[in-house]
């Protein structure tokens, strides 16, 4: 044996032992065991050489913290998914405003509640706000469109304040309206004929 790189490799085919790249074990794969195959190893465990319980042991434990970080994966996708969702529904409110000066009422949703009214607080009194949804606005404007109720022009929350639109409001149990009902008609000029 002369001397190479590798003491315990013979000379006459030193290369192949210093190009050897050790093939890539897989990665052991935890089974999946079924609750039928867990009951069928239970009913048989007394009868299974000691090797094969630790076996199933490992096996067993390794499948449930498997299924177990899928679950609490699953479960933490979930409530995040419940908090936008509560968020969206329970920050979300509707309002009922009426114009400082003139004959006006405004309705509407807003997901920003804090800001919006922000931005009406010189020209708009506050008449209600209280939780809802953008499509309870869609069904107060259908409802004032099929009963004929044309709103301000440039705009589908802007209303003229009158007896008939506030009755229309309160039966739909707008935000508001129904117990508010006096303070909105204060500011209708029929009123202020009488």
């Amino acid at each position: 044996m002369s001397t190479t790189d590798n003491l315990f490799a013979p000379d006459e085919n030193q290369a192949a032992y210093r190009s050897f790249i050790a093939p890539k074990q897989p990665d052991y794969q935890i089974q999946n065991i079924s609750d039928e195959d867990i009951s069928s190893v239970i009913a048989n465990l007394d009868s299974m050489e000691l090797r094969d319980q630790i076996k199933f042991l490992i096996t067993l434990s390794q499948s449930e913290r498997k299924t177990q970080a899928r679950m609490e994966k699953s479960l933490a996708k979930l409530e995040k998914g419940l908090n936008l969702l509560v968020d969206k529904i329970c920050k979300t409110k509707i309002y009922t405003l009426i114009h400082k000066d003139k004959y006006l009422m405004k309705f509407g949703y807003s997901e920003n509640i804090e800001n919006r009214l922000r931005t009406h607080k010189k020209d708009w009194i506050i008449v209600a706000t209280e939780e809802g949804s953008k499509q309870a606005e869609d069904r107060m404007k259908q409802i004032l469109k099929d009963k004929g109720f044309l709103p301000m022009p440039c705009t589908e929350e802007v209303h003229e304040i009158t007896p008939e639109i506030v009755d229309t409001f309160a039966a739909a149990d707008w935000c508001g309206v129904r117990r508010n009902r006096e303070l909105i008609l204060k500011k209708d000029r029929q009123l202020d004929c009488f």
